[in-house]
């Protein structure tokens, strides 16, 4: 999750930005950025989503076979949110930096910002479906499922660690965004990182304990 927050700056941080700028195309201002980033990002994003499912079905592992979860519907949600990182985490990200890529190449065959922010919301649009539901799919059931099962005492993790999610980390990004405009870029892999570091922290000690 560090590579990915890397990733998700390399991405979003001084791409675009809102402006009250009267000559700014759709109240944005459109800056392009070299395309190494987006090339780097998406080779971290790889890197991240294998080393995701690696983590991701232990965690899963630890949970079932330690606490009473695996029967109960928070965890379900829980568990399909995690598969769906696994299955969906390369791609929204490679498919997302495509879209900055395709707003460089049209900069630079046209030099005008409405055709080349154009060209990339029409490439958008055939990702708009696939993003929306890995995004209901993932950060949206996790933190279901996580908020659920830490506030019902289901897990040995103290209940104000509930925050430690991905949509609140989303909400944190927005505030982040009032010192300066992308700044929330990694927000949401911030939330990921604080979930499963709380995991890692609290949930192992039972599994040792009775190794031992």
């Amino acid at each position: 999750m560090v590579l990915a927050i890397i990733g998700d700056y390399l991405l979003g941080f001084g791409t675009i930005s809102t402006t009250s700028d009267p000559d700014a195309y759709m109240g944005i201002s459109w800056n392009v950025v070299p395309d190494w980033r987006y090339t780097v990002s998406s080779l971290l994003g790889f890197i991240c989503a294998a080393m995701f499912a690696y983590a991701a079905t232990e965690l899963l592992r630890v949970m079932e076979s330690n606490y009473d979860v695996k029967n109960s519907r928070l965890y379900q949600a829980f568990k399909v949110a995690n598969w769906g990182g696994i299955i969906y985490f390369s791609f929204v990200h490679i498919g997302i930096c495509l879209l900055p890529v395709v707003f460089n190449a049209g900069m630079e065959a046209t030099g005008d910002i409405p055709t080349a922010a154009m060209m990339m919301l029409r490439v958008g649009k055939s990702e708009v479906i696939p993003l929306f539901i890995a995004l209901l799919t993932c950060d949206l059931l996790v933190t279901v499922g996580w908020v659920g099962m830490v506030l019902k005492g289901m897990l040995p993790v103290k209940k104000i660690l509930f925050l430690c999610c991905p949509v609140f980390g989303i909400l944190f990004g927005q505030l982040l965004n009032l010192i300066a405009e992308g700044l929330d870029s990694g927000s949401e892999s911030l939330g990921w990182l604080a979930m499963y570091l709380v995991c890692a922290l609290c949930l192992t000690g039972k599994s040792e304990t009775e190794n031992s």
